[in-house]
This record gives structure tokens, sequence and C-alpha cells, in this order.
């Protein structure tokens, strides 16, 4: 029995939204974060033009993204065991 089309593209998508995720968690997990994280607060992590990534306290619609050269990549929270990706772009 051949699948769906739609079937093939649904779980395609849902593939690629598990990929997207598991990549934006990686960011997080590496990410510069050069002050002291509040537990519970939400803080958006930015990719660099090096492939590096840092959070920060500037939500990205205060940012020049095009001047500065980043990529807002996420939002996440500390908690008490470390950084959680909450969501991703």
């Amino acid at each position: 029995m051949v699948p769906a089309p739609q079937n093939i593209m649904t779980k395609k998508k849902q593939d690629l939204e598990v990929l997207e995720e598991a990549v934006a968690g990686a960011y997080v997990r590496e990410a510069e974060c050069k002050f002291e994280p509040l537990v519970g607060r939400i803080y958006d992590v930015y990719l660099r033009e090096d492939g590096s990534s840092f959070i920060s306290l500037v939500e990205p619609e205060y940012w020049n993204t095009t001047r500065h050269k980043i990529k807002h990549i996420c939002k996440a929270t500390y908690n008490a065991t470390g950084w959680c990706e909450l969501s991703s772009e």
C-alpha cells in the first residue's frame, strides 16, 4: 500500500520540526552567557555569523540584526537544572 501524499508531507513536516527543536536545543546548551541568569526568566538565544550562539536579555525587536549579523534562534528559560529551550523560530 502506498501512503497518501498528504501523510508523507505531514510526516516530513513533523520530522523537520523535531530536527529544528534539536538544533535549537544544541544552540542553547552551547550558548555563551555573560550574565548571571535568574531562575524562571525568559531569555533570547541568537546565532552569530561565525556559528557561535549567545544568550541575551535583549528581545529580537530591539536588535538591528543586519548591523550585528545575528539571527534569533529561540527563547529559553533558566531553571534549577540549567537552560531549557522554549520555542524555536
